[in-house]
């Protein structure tokens, strides 16, 4: 998308609710043609101006039916524009007694109140061409109708002339000012546009809140150090699920496992911060560490029971349950951009030793883990609910924390102690 360009939708339906001006257009035309106006034949007055009505009504319905075809704008365009010049040259003065009557008041209000409307499609180009095609026929209207008969003589000074030029001059500028100010509003729209596009894309994998934080200033997207609690959610035993369905279905449970996890961090607050295969890392970082440790511990709690119930399923395979990992400590998280692309995440040891613990598990049957100092930071009244178990350290697990077996009632049935994939 161009750094100025809008979608197609802002100028839908325009002529529909453009209807008004145009109709006010044409009582004032109107009236003034019951009044006589202008030096032309009075019965062409009527004519342009049943014309112009009929083509004002068929370009809104051609809106509503026709919406989105490139001449329709155009053709409002020049049924606009042409009005304009055909007023402003029917009140031209054709010999020296009509320069008494002031009828430019009249001439000119189709012609800059068109030039309003056409501004507000918000296309410089229709704004250009409006004013390029009265500024043309003002000055063709002037050379061909202006004869000797109205002009002073030779020497002694123009009314006409000093009008003319005044009002030509007044609605160059103006078409100026209009063509300016669409420029500053496409500018503008564009910019508000691409801040919602960017954070529509954000909410993607920010949870409801973050994503606006982030797109709202440089300081949110900063990468710092901060507390995080961690939580990876796996499906242990999904190797055998995808060699027994076909691959178009696992896709689809796996969305649907993905899906169900993520509206779970969410709702606690969390945050994706990216898919690994089958599995779900969470990141948890609103708040004081306790409250991280509490938003981590109750997505978990959400999420296990409901997703054990598939190890129950008559179609899935033996051994097949999910599992989750539990830790915490520093981070540098934010949004890393590297210019071609940046993305939300977290890196450091805390993150390093996630997937550690994740295998430790795997390779003990555990359910759920979690570090003891993810277990310090829990309030007493939820550590006294859970089963913490030490796992025993084995050779080669020197860079790993201390971890923990946990079982606790809301989740008691998704802990088993099942096959490793």
């Amino acid at each position: 998308m161009r750094s100025d360009e809008l979608p197609e939708y802002l100028e839908a339906d325009f002529d529909r609710r453009a209807l008004v001006p145009r109709l006010l257009v044409l009582a004032i035309l109107g009236a003034a043609a019951v009044l006589e106006y202008g030096y032309g034949h009075r019965e062409g007055h009527w004519i342009v101006l049943v014309i112009y009505g009929l083509t004002t009504v068929v370009l809104a319905l051609s809106s509503r039916f026709a919406a989105g075809r490139s001449w329709l704008p155009w053709a409002a365009t020049l049924t606009d524009a042409g009005l304009a010049v055909y007023v402003i040259a029917d009140h031209l003065p054709r010999d020296s007694h009509d320069l008494s009557l002031a009828t430019d008041a009249v001439s000119l209000f189709p012609a800059f109140l068109l030039l309003i409307q056409t501004g507000l499609r918000l296309r410089r180009d229709l704004v250009a061409a409006f004013a390029a095609i009265v500024t043309l026929g003002w000055i063709l209207s002037f050379v061909l109708l202006i004869g000797p008969a109205t002009l002073p003589a030779e020497g002694r000074p123009s009314p006409l002339r000093s009008r003319q030029a005044l009002a030509f001059i007044s609605f160059a500028t103006a078409a100026g000012f209009v063509f300016y100010a669409v420029h500053r509003t496409r500018l503008a729209w564009s910019t508000i546009l691409r801040a919602e596009w960017d954070r529509m894309l954000l909410s993607r994998f920010l949870p409801e809140g973050v994503a606006a934080e982030v797109v709202r200033g440089e300081e949110a997207t900063e990468v710092a150090e901060r507390h995080a609690c961690l939580l990876l959610v796996d499906i242990r035993g999904f190797s055998g699920l995808a060699r027994s369905r076909p691959g178009r279905q696992v896709i689809g449970d796996l969305m649907a496992f993905r899906r169900f996890v993520h509206e779970a961090v969410s709702r606690h607050g969390g945050i994706i911060d990216k898919y690994l295969g089958d599995g779900v890392l969470a990141v948890f970082l609103d708040g004081p560490p306790e409250q991280q440790a509490i938003q981590a511990f109750d997505a978990a709690c959400e999420v296990l029971p409901p997703l054990d119930t598939w190890k129950n399923h008559a179609e899935t395979p033996s051994g097949m349950h999910v599992i989750a990992t539990l830790h915490c400590g520093f981070v540098l998280a934010g949004v890393f951009d590297d210019g071609r692309r940046a993305e939300f995440t977290v890196l450091g040891s805390a993150m390093n030793a996630l997937p550690r613990m994740e295998r430790r598990s795997k390779e003990a049957n555990l359910g759920v883990v979690m570090s003891k100092r993810f277990l310090h930071l829990l309030p007493p009244v939820v550590r006294a609910r859970i089963d913490a178990r030490p796992v025993e350290r084995r050779p080669g697990d020197e860079q790993l924390p201390d971890i923990l077996s946990v079982r606790f009632p809301a989740a008691e049935a998704a802990i088993p102690t099942g096959a490793a994939r």
